[in-house]
């Protein structure tokens, strides 16, 4: 009898622990493959990579190459509809900026509230069933992200190629990350070529603890042709997302947006974009660059986790950044230029948590416009007698289906 009750009680357990398994494995691990690799050999580091599809997906995964990174496929999780609606209760700029009376309730409630996600779309009218459709940005970069048009999913601008963020992490355009950390108050050469030239200025801290600066971009030189730009974050002690910190230069001359989405200065071969109201802009010089730049803070989160060491009358605002190069010669170099060449193989070492590119004074340069560093090539011209330049009148219009204000020269 004794032997029988165990061997019921056996099978019973036996029973529980399946029908646990089947419920808690996810319906995309269970009917489809488990794992995804990039399939396009174009992308060498990442192709037939193998990697993990996320636990949430319903329907399996792919690779996206160009971020080597697993996305959910044909998900039927509609995007959160919830947070659709705030962009259009508190859009209309007009609404703060004339009343005196509106002014108080925007200071006290703005930096403790999250702004909402924004969303983003895809651009390009050559992938007709992804074109124009909004999507939410991920929870991982609510306000950075672009849509990828093949796989027409969201993407974070800081896990694409050509992108320079966070504690300086670098993508190349072999899609390898690799982290640059320089030294604070130095500027080094991001990128080298004979018609194009970019610096960029490090502020960081030191941490007692370590044998180097935790670093940030904190602005940008820029040299083309006969052109100086420059874009910086500008410092300030405690962050709110509705001040705009953004400082743009255009051969020596301040460049003022009005502080609207769609705002646009453009001349005859140079545009500057604002992509939200404030800290978000994007800089296009025709067939030389595109470049997407936005201000942000390190967090007291941030700071707590990584033991940055913020203090309160320095939130460290810097810039996140995103290049993409139209006329690269393939003698370009740089911390990010080099990975242009078609010959580049990196030297970092794989497989770490934090690979890290080597090579301080080789990449040093004396000044953010400076074209003194060791792989530096630029042959332009780029002095600018500011005693002779006047600037032009400008025509302002609306942009963007009537959002934001254009300028043009």
């Amino acid at each position: 009898m004794a032997r029988w009750m165990v061997g019921h009680v056996t099978l019973l357990v036996v029973l529980i622990l399946v029908a646990f398994g089947d419920a808690a494995t996810p319906p995309g691990i269970a009917n489809n493959p488990s794992h995804a690799t990039c399939k396009d050999p174009t992308y060498k580091e990442c192709h037939n990579l193998v990697h993990v599809c996320p636990k949430f997906c319903p329907n399996g995964c792919t690779v996206h190459c160009q971020s080597c990174k697993p996305i959910c496929i044909n998900s039927t999780t509609p995007s959160p509809p919830v947070l659709a609606p705030p962009p259009h209760v508190y859009s209309p700029p007009p609404t703060y900026s004339t009343p005196p009376s509106q002014s108080p309730p925007q200071s006290s409630p703005a930096p403790t509230t999250p702004s909402p996600p924004t969303k983003s779309k895809c651009k390009l009218r050559s992938y007709p069933q992804c074109y124009a459709t909004e999507h939410v940005c991920p929870a991982s970069c609510p306000n950075q992200c672009e849509v990828d048009c093949v796989s027409c999913k969201p993407v974070c601008t800081c896990d694409m190629p050509g992108a320079v963020c966070q504690d300086p992490r670098f993508i190349g355009a072999d899609g390898i990350t690799f982290y640059f950390h320089g030294k604070k108050d130095n500027d080094f050469c991001l990128v080298a070529d004979n018609n194009l030239h970019i610096n960029g200025h490090f502020i960081g801290k030191r941490n007692k603890n370590m044998g180097r600066d935790f670093t940030w971009v904190q602005s940008i030189g820029v040299l083309f042709a006969n052109h100086k730009l420059q874009i910086s974050a500008q410092k300030t002690a405690s962050w709110d997302d509705a001040i705009d910190r953004i400082s743009i230069t255009f051969d020596g001359e301040t460049i003022l947006l009005p502080e609207t989405e769609g705002a646009k200065w453009q001349s005859s071969t140079t545009s500057i974009t604002r992509i939200q109201d404030t800290n978000n802009v994007v800089v296009e010089v025709e067939n030389l660059f595109k470049i997407t730049t936005k201000v942000v803070p390190i967090t007291k989160e941030d700071s707590r986790i990584h033991n940055y060491g913020v203090t309160d009358d320095d939130c460290l605002a810097h810039l996140d950044l995103k290049f993409k190069f139209y006329s690269l010669s393939n003698e370009v170099d740089g911390v990010l230029g080099q990975t242009y060449k078609s010959d580049y193989v990196s030297n970092v070492k794989m497989g770490v948590l934090m690979p890290v590119m080597g090579g301080e004074k080789k990449f040093k340069s004396g000044d953010l416009f400076a074209t003194d560093c060791s792989v530096a090539k630029f042959t332009g011209n780029y002095e600018v007698d500011s005693s002779n330049l006047e600037l032009p009148s400008l025509k302002c219009q609306s942009g963007l289906d009537g959002r934001g204000v254009v300028c043009k020269r």
